[in-house]
């Protein structure tokens, strides 16, 4: 009888070498998985704050131009228990982009959105990680505090988690100045202010640069444009994102267009220890801007 042949077994020294060589191949693969799961993720985001932004442009083209209001105001809210809306409910309650009180799912809802209540102790403070994080709306302002709620008499039956920010003039709180078509929109009603002028809807044709100024971009609430870049106490603009390696931000601007901003890119407003000179640089070249019409605000 013939006897068959027995192929020899891995050596220890084979073996190892395997691991060795699909260790290796791991270990390359991994991080480029990771960085394509990003980067899924950034486009992901970019497609939601498109729909946004474009909801916001049909919701201008179905009121006469006037801009979706931050919040809808009467009155100086001085911390009494006022329910106010916010930006997200009015879109989803007047059909323009459907929203829930989920992680996920939603058109306002960011994938690397961290599961914080960006807003929970009334400002975003020293860490960073609170604008990465959300706020739901409609909501009481108590205390500094937000206190989710619904607006039945007004349509607003059900809480949305949103993770955006919107730029808009939104003095909640004592009576300030109130500047006409200062930002991309406000919280209208707010009123008189101390130069006794109440915050009313801007206009499409109030924007001197639509295609550059900003509308909407990752992180919670609204306003404080004085302080936007990345690592500034109470930024509330969530830099969940990377260009080239540095934080970044994905943008909409008045126009409906989205793109990314970097960190250290971002215009800021004048206020706090800003130089008028450099938010005059950051506003008014080739590049994004706070302001609705920043010739005129910023002229000397």
């Amino acid at each position: 009888m013939r006897t068959a042949l027995r192929r020899p077994a891995f050596t220890l020294i084979e073996l190892l070498v395997v691991i060795a060589i699909i260790a290796t191949l791991v270990a390359i693969l991994l991080p480029a998985l990771a960085t394509a799961r990003a980067s899924a993720r950034t486009t992901a985001c970019a497609v939601n704050l498109r729909s946004i932004g474009q909801g916001a442009v049909m919701y201008a083209d179905d009121h006469q131009e006037r801009i979706i209001p931050s919040y809808t105001m009467t009155g100086v809210a001085g911390g009494a228990a006022v329910p106010l809306e916010g930006w997200g409910p009015i879109l989803d309650r007047d059909g323009y982009i459907p929203g829930s009180r989920e992680n996920r799912g939603t058109a306002f809802v960011c994938p690397e959105m961290l599961d914080i209540e960006g807003m929970r102790l009334g400002q975003t403070g020293d860490d960073p990680n609170n604008a990465r994080g959300w706020m739901d709306w409609p909501n009481l302002r108590l205390g500094g505090q937000n206190v989710p709620t619904t607006i039945e008499d007004r349509g607003f039956d059900r809480i949305l988690r949103i993770a955006y920010w919107i730029n808009a003039d939104n003095p909640i709180g004592a009576a300030t100045v109130v500047t006409p078509d200062l930002y991309y929109t406000g919280s209208v009603g707010y009123g008189p202010s101390t130069n006794g002028l109440t915050i009313d809807y801007t206009r499409m044709s109030v924007f001197q640069r639509p295609a550059q100024l900003i509308a909407f971009a990752d992180g919670v609430y609204a306003g404080r444009q004085r302080d936007n870049q990345f690592g500034q106490t109470n930024c509330r603009i969530g830099y969940r994102h990377k260009a080239k390696n540095a934080p970044a931000t994905n943008t909409a601007f008045a126009d409906g267009h989205v793109a990314m901003i970097a960190g250290n890119s971002f215009p800021r407003a004048l206020g706090g220890s800003n130089l008028p000179k450099q938010v005059e640089r950051e506003n008014t070249g080739p590049g994004p801007t706070v302001y609705a019409n920043p010739e005129r605000t910023l002229a000397p």
